[in-house]
């Protein structure tokens, strides 16, 4: 980080989201669905050319301390959402990031599958928010897990559509295998991690979008007593 900044003085920096060798089985998995460029499209920190510009998240934000004074550091109101919202702050504020890719950090989620569906599925409802305070920040890659969860649920009245959700398993396991320290078990573990984070985020997003454009309600948060039970 030393050295990047002491030739790239941007005002605020991320590394790559990773998995320590002492993670459980089931973070690696996690981590792996959470980075894979077939299902985040590699914009957490995976690449500086993801399918959406480089935001560095709470868990791996580094930020000149006069521009976090003032720009007014989080938005303590928002429960979720609330480190992206503070990258598009930066951001629109005309203050530059970047990827330091060498600089790894080891990103320790959800213990289990349960957990993991609840926070991805506040994450789904926050991009709303989202959107709400910072219009045409959402991209198609934000889009695309709302839409595999609808295109899920058809798959499943069609044999030809359950055979694809079939294909995109084996797809999820090999990719993993190889991603992943080519473990078996890991790789495994990463299929039901994978659909859980595209349905969790993606019914989020479908439950927060027709609560905001359908119903006109105001901004919510689930799971908001049990989460980290």
């Amino acid at each position: 980080v030393d050295d990047y900044l002491e030739k790239h003085p941007v005002d605020a920096f991320g590394g790559p989201d990773a998995a320590s060798d002492d993670f459980t089985t089931v973070q690696k998995a996690i981590n792996y669905a959470m980075t894979s460029p077939l299902t985040t499209g590699g914009i957490r920190g995976g690449s500086a050319d993801g399918m959406e510009k480089f935001k560095p998240r709470s868990f791996n934000l580094g930020c000149r301390r006069s521009v976090y004074l003032q720009l007014g550091g989080f938005n303590e109101v928002m429960r979720f959402g609330e480190d992206i919202d503070f990258s598009l702050r930066l951001i629109e504020g005309g203050h530059s990031t970047a990827l330091i890719q060498e600089a790894f950090v080891y990103h320790k989620r959800r213990v289990d599958f349960r957990k993991f569906f609840k926070q991805v599925h506040n994450s789904g409802i926050a991009r709303i928010h989202l959107e709400t305070r910072h219009p045409g920040s959402t991209r198609l890659v934000h889009l695309l897990p709302a839409l595999f969860t609808i295109a899920s649920v058809i798959a499943l009245f069609l044999w030809i559509g359950r055979l694809g959700l079939l294909a995109l398993a084996v797809i999820f396991f090999i990719d993993a295998y190889h991603r992943a320290g080519r473990s078996v078990e890991v790789a495994l573990l990463a299929v039901p991690a994978c659909f859980i984070q595209l349905w969790g985020y993606g019914s989020g997003f479908l439950r927060a979008w027709w609560g905001k454009y359908i119903l006109r309600s105001k901004e919510f948060i689930a799971f908001k007593d049990n989460f980290y039970e």
